[in-house]
């Protein structure tokens, strides 16, 4: 594996430290403030930021730590770089293509849902 590939594996291993000690001190923060732990406790914010820390780091050590995951994780970040990604042209006519048949979706449903909804009005009134 190139070097590069074990570089960005590891911002990926920082990336979801910080996500995941993000989310989990909002998960505390919101039982804190649900349990009026916030108000009674002033040692509540930094034991949540503490606690939020070492589950980010936790975790991403037990994710780290497993060699098959570590390899498999290499080797998809060199599959990603056989990818064909479209240009920028080609994004933006394809989510347009997505935006109008969504839309045009939509319109159907809403006709059938008008017509539905007027059959079922004359059946029961």
């Amino acid at each position: 594996m190139a070097k590069d590939d074990a570089t960005w594996l590891n911002v990926s291993y920082v990336a979801f430290a910080l996500l995941s000690g993000f989310f989990f001190f909002q998960a505390v923060q919101l039982v804190g403030v649900q349990t009026d732990w916030i108000e009674k406790y002033e040692w509540f914010a930094a034991a949540a930021t503490v606690l939020a820390a070492a589950f980010g780091i936790g975790l991403t050590i037990y994710l780290k730590s497993d060699k098959d995951r570590h390899e498999y994780l290499l080797s998809s970040i060199t599959e990603l770089r056989k990818v064909s990604w479209p240009t920028w042209a080609d994004t933006k006519r394809m989510t347009l293509i997505v935006v109008v048949v969504c839309g045009i979706f939509a319109v159907i449903v809403g006709v059938f849902d008008v017509i539905w909804a007027k059959a079922l009005n004359l059946l029961l009134v």
